[in-house]
């Protein structure tokens, strides 16, 4: 037996959801326009495989667009309302999706440059977005146009 939870309640866990990933995408991606590459950068990566290919200044304005990417997602889930329930969750759901993508780009680093501490960091987001897209999917099941 499936109890649906109050509308109210599905409505707030998404709005919840959608702020906390547009906060964290805005944050750091319009930081990074902003201040562009830290100096720190290179000499981080700089033994790394990314000092070759394809490259400090590629590598983070690749990182960049991604955090922006997926920021104007959360912002057009934001917009579209989603979290009301009256639409499918389709573009909530690519922000949690592209997440994991930016998470594994984060973890990456922190592997090649041995920050273990960093790169277990970022398989706990990365777990716990797989847990927010298991929550939008039981709270506002999608629509079958919605899963192609």
């Amino acid at each position: 037996m499936v109890i649906s939870p109050p509308l109210w309640l599905r409505s707030l866990t998404l709005l919840a959801l959608n702020l906390l990933y547009l906060m964290v995408w805005g944050f750091a991606g319009i930081s990074k326009v902003r201040d562009g590459m830290p100096s720190w950068f290179s000499e981080k990566f700089g033994g790394t495989i990314l000092a070759k290919f394809p490259g400090f200044t590629a590598t983070f304005w690749l990182l960049t667009a991604s955090e922006l990417a997926v920021f104007a997602l959360a912002l057009a889930a934001l917009v579209r309302g989603e979290f009301l329930g009256r639409r499918a969750p389709g573009f909530l759901l690519a922000t949690l999706a592209g997440s994991l993508f930016v998470f594994l780009q984060l973890g990456f680093g922190q592997w090649l440059t041995n920050e273990f501490n960093g790169a277990f960091q970022q398989f706990v987001y990365f777990g716990l977005t797989l847990l927010a897209i298991h929550t939008v999917l039981a709270f506002a099941p999608v629509s079958s146009a919605t899963r192609r």
